[in-house]
């Protein structure tokens, strides 16, 4: 899901069938190791319906910047045209989800108002295709699901070229920092079972916390042999597509499996039923990641500082 959204709007446009709607372009588009399937509805004209594909196979390629492919070899895309005035926002992408109820399609509402170039920079499409990387995890951990997209969604934008290495981190940070700020009263799991609508910036800065915290604590342990990368590309090749529904810790015992020691679990017993936020600060002091204002400073002289760059740039430390 995506930004300050008017959910009244959503659940209206989400009654639309795109089964039955025209359909301006019906294509397909090779990436690496999948085959999107790709429907753009009307109203859009063949220009930009054309320029609409090449978008989507640019943020699709992304996501296979994580382990080398995209996590479905067989992806439907829904492209549902709208306008700045249906979602009183400027957004180019202002709303985006992912549906399994048979087999697994994303859904993106685009602003054919923007010119093509602002959509290339915007991190819906990223986000919604990095959810493709877990299987469906139920309403209880929704903090994983939408927080490992969150951690992806700025990791693979730097990597893709379309955030530079500090951009992409002062957007963590700051996303750190809105989940830190809400429902401090409530675990990540509790938080979970609220709902988006009362706890949403918990929900999506919790997960993308311990997705730091776990990418950090093995690059760091293994000297750059392990990752979560590596953990989610294991889990790609034993387990998805998915067609059933993951507990939180099923996932995580499961991630935990491909590593030489536990290290998911054991973030999920400290943080999954305690309040506050998972405590990402040390790490990122570590890291070299220093925040002032509205600019990121990397360090270069940083403990951690080859492990920044790998998590970057998607190479081994």
């Amino acid at each position: 899901m995506r930004k300050a959204l008017c959910i009244l709007v959503a659940v209206v446009l989400s009654t639309q069938s795109s089964a039955t709607s025209p359909a301006a372009l019906v294509t397909e588009a090779e990436i690496p190791g999948a085959t999107l399937r790709i429907t753009v509805l009307q109203p859009v004209d063949d220009e930009k319906a054309a320029e609409l594909v090449d978008w989507l196979r640019s943020a699709s390629t992304n996501v296979s910047l994580a382990y080398g492919r995209f996590p479905n070899p067989s992806t439907t895309v829904i492209v549902q045209p709208t306008s700045r005035y249906s979602w009183g926002g400027k957004s180019p992408v202002p709303f985006g989800r992912v549906m399994r109820d048979d087999g697994e399609r994303v859904e993106l509402y685009v602003n054919v108002d923007r010119p093509i170039e602002d959509f290339y920079g915007d991190w819906t499409a990223t986000h919604e295709f990095s959810h493709l990387m877990l299987p469906y995890i139920n309403s209880r951990n929704k903090w994983i699901s939408e927080g490992f997209a969150s951690y992806y969604q700025n990791v693979l934008m730097s990597r893709a070229g379309h955030y530079t290495d500090a951009e992409a981190w002062k957007k963590l940070s700051d996303g750190f920092e809105r989940g830190r700020r809400s429902r401090p009263e409530l675990s990540l799991n509790e938080a979970a079972e609220a709902g988006v609508r009362r706890a949403r910036m918990k929900i999506y800065w919790s997960g993308a916390a311990i997705a730091l915290l776990a990418d950090v604590q093995l690059r760091e342990r293994s000297g750059g042999r392990e990752s979560l990368d590596a953990a989610l590309d294991d889990l790609q090749r034993c387990c998805l597509p998915s067609t059933r529904t993951w507990s939180g810790p099923e996932l995580f015992s499961k991630l935990d499996s491909f590593v030489e020691e536990p290290v998911f679990m054991p973030l999920y017993r400290r943080y999954a039923n305690r309040a506050g936020f998972p405590d990402v600060a040390p790490a990122l002091q570590r890291l070299g990641v220093e925040i002032n204002g509205s600019t990121a400073r990397l360090r270069e002289d940083a403990e951690l500082a080859l492990i920044r760059d790998a998590i970057s740039h998607g190479a081994n430390q």
